[in-house]
């Protein structure tokens, strides 16, 4: 266990700064930096809760807002999930099970980019693995330390995100089903009614928040685009990383159902067909309860994101439902262990780690995230005193805006909307009111869908009263084919000057 940690962990410290912040990236730092209450008021206008949010403000108290420092939080949680899908795997199945569990996530490149990610997406995983814990070990034993660890981690939960509740529907699922169908019931009903209710209370001061974004999200749309069946596989591709990893875990995890067992025979390498006839299996069923449990909670945090963004704004995400990635690893982590011969299973490990190696090779010799730090340090290398820096869209100005370590000299950073290109008066104005004056314009026009119109709008607005001193684009030159790439946009960087 120890050797599978230590390896986790430098995986997700291994070229922890090689890339730059992108966007999600620098609101955490903005939004963190803000006082406490400020920050929970602009969390409520955003799309997440804010308890990540919160441990990041006093994180970056301590360490800084560096690259390497920003991100070590996101791999200390995703380092300490890795002991604790051992625990959950030990405590559904057996050791074996929690083991190979553990390997699988310290390899897995899903997990360890979001690891490496200044978001709350590692922290959701190790919340979602204690509140699987504590839910199991309430349902053993209804204790103390059970239900008080249930509640907080739960509610630490969905505090984090709000794809938490579907790890919490999953559960009082699992529990509904064993009140129709188990005969012997070990938990006391109104205890866990009991904890469902507190849990629900603590989260009451968001609801009102959370509703808001809700009627915001079906008013205004998402960058979202609804979800489809091939959404849905492509987010088992994300969690296996390859097509022949898929096709293994999928075909271990129905293994974890049967446990074969030799009765008689042997091999004899000199007749093996008629050796085959001698051979006699026992073929048994496994404990349907963990196994039911873990393919409800990897069902949940899938479908039931994918049926509400057909019924209203699409809220499905690969990288939201990454809580799903631990129930499949525990799947085919029990279906390996279900294998009875020794150097078959030793076989088996060895090849998902195999076919794990390229993989890793991939990610961390190609580009995930944008060339923000080579733009802005073009930019603040060269900058003089009374520049502006203007940024379209308006919201990379937090990009822009993170690299400044220029604080010798007055510089400006202006966020510009979206524009239609159309020439209209009030789009010219727009410009000539964040222009005026200013001698020397930095323009930074980010390639995402809709914005060519602003920059090509823009570029004609400034040759009007301005020369073209300068002018590079910083673009991914060999994009990772494992991640969102949404985090995966060009820089277009201009100078302009006034003229004479």
């Amino acid at each position: 266990m120890l050797a599978i940690v230590l390896i986790g962990a430098f995986l997700r410290v291994y070229q922890l700064s090689a890339q730059s912040i992108w966007l999600d990236e620098a609101f955490s730092v903005r939004i963190s930096q803000l006082p406490v209450l400020q920050m929970v008021l602009a969390t409520a206008g955003d799309v997440h809760p804010p308890f990540y949010y919160f441990l990041l403000h006093y994180w970056i108290m301590v360490f800084g807002t560096s690259e390497s420092a920003v991100r070590l939080l996101s791999v200390l949680f995703g380092v300490l999930s890795i002991p604790m899908i051992y625990i959950v795997g030990r405590q559904l199945f057996n050791k074996e099970a929690g083991l190979v569990a553990a390997l699988i996530l310290a390899l897995s490149s899903f997990n360890i980019y979001y690891s490496q990610e200044a978001r709350m997406y590692s922290l959701m995983v190790l919340l979602a693995l204690l509140s699987m814990h504590f839910f199991w070990r309430f349902l053993q034993q209804s204790s103390l330390v059970s239900s008080v660890g249930y509640v907080l981690s739960t509610a630490f939960l969905v505090y984090t995100h709000d794809y938490g509740w579907f790890v919490v529907i999953a559960e009082n699922i699992f529990v509904a089903t064993l009140l129709l169908l188990s005969k012997h019931r070990t938990y006391k009903l109104r205890h866990w009614v009991a904890l469902q209710a507190i849990v629900a209370a603590l989260y009451v001061p968001w609801i009102v928040v959370l509703k808001s974004q809700f009627l915001a999200r079906q008013a205004n749309g998402t960058w979202l685009a609804p979800p489809t069946l091939t959404t849905i596989i492509d987010t088992f591709y994300t969690y296996s990383s390859t097509e022949v990893l898929l096709a293994l875990f999928l075909g271990l995890s129905v293994l974890s159902l049967f446990a074969f067992q030799r009765v008689r025979g042997a091999m004899d390498w000199k007749a093996p067909l008629k050796v085959l006839e001698s051979y006699v299996w026992e073929v048994s069923l496994q404990d349907p309860a963990p196994l039911y449990f873990l393919a409800v909670l990897l069902l949940a945090v899938n479908l039931i994101p994918f049926t509400i963004s057909h019924f209203s704004a699409p809220i499905y995400l690969d990288k939201y439902a990454i809580v799903g990635s631990v129930a499949l690893y525990l799947l085919v982590a029990k279906g390996i262990s279900n294998i009875s011969h020794k150097y078959t299973k030793l076989a088996v490990i060895g090849l998902i780690v195999i076919l794990f190696v390229p993989n890793l090779q991939v990610y961390y010799t190609t580009t995930q995230k944008s060339l923000a730090r080579e733009a802005a340090g073009l930019i603040y290398v060269n900058a003089k005193n009374g520049d502006v820096i203007l940024v379209t869209p308006e919201y990379q100005d937090q990009v822009i805006s993170y690299y400044n370590t220029r604080t010798d000299l007055a510089i400006k950073v202006l966020g510009l909307p979206l524009l239609s290109g159309n020439n209209t008066q009030a789009e010219t104005d727009i410009l000539q009111s964040d222009l005026s004056g200013y001698d020397r314009v930095w323009f930074v026009a980010t390639q995402l869908p809709g914005s060519q119109p602003t920059e090509d709008f823009t570029l004609s607005f400034l040759n009007k009263s301005y020369a073209e001193s300068y002018a590079q684009s910083f673009a991914i030159a060999n994009i990772s084919p494992l991640i969102d790439k949404s985090h995966s946009y060009n820089y277009n960087v201009y100078l302009y000057e006034k003229r004479a």
